[in-house]
């Protein structure tokens, strides 16, 4: 008779253990299809931000630095983080002159698109902004780029690894 009852007892336990399984599997799926909807609604509201005009200037500023040789173009995306802009690209020119030339062009490709852009730092070059707006292009002397490290600030990685350094 007590034999009888053991293995009554295992096979309720067994039933007992595969219910449970059952009920996990559920509910994983059911929180594995919640957090995909909502993952899904957030991609679809950054979509939603997107600007494509502001996406055009950053796509006519890469160009245009890759056109002048710039080296170490980095965009950085920053809705959602600032109400200062919504990217910031940052650039390495060879030398001071490089990075005014650099800086110069970027501002009269975008004058001629009818984007107003201002120029400051000019004057000596190490650092120079071209700030339209929604973007801000900063194109740095090699050794003042490794000094400020701005990408950091954003929480990006400084080109070639650098950063922690």
């Amino acid at each position: 008779m007590a034999e009888k009852k053991t293995e009554t007892e295992k096979k309720e336990k067994k039933k007992t253990a595969k219910a449970e399984k059952k009920e996990i599997k559920k509910t994983v799926k059911k929180t594995v299809k919640k957090i995909l909807k909502e993952t899904k609604k957030a991609v679809k509201a950054k979509k939603a931000d997107a600007n494509p005009e502001t996406d055009k200037l950053v796509d006519l500023i890469e160009k245009t630095l890759s056109a002048g040789k710039a080296a170490d173009v980095v965009v950085l995306d920053l809705r959602g983080k600032s109400s200062l802009a919504d990217y910031l690209v940052i650039a390495t020119g060879r030398s001071a002159r490089h990075a005014v030339a650099l800086a110069e062009q970027v501002q009269l490709r975008l004058k001629k698109t009818g984007c107003p852009a201002t120029l400051e730092g000019e004057e000596k070059g190490e650092w120079v902004i071209v700030d339209a707006g929604d973007v801000i292009t900063h194109v740095f002397v090699p050794e003042a780029r490794q000094l400020y490290c701005i990408e950091e600030l954003w929480g990006a990685e400084t080109p070639r690894g650098e950063s922690g350094k």
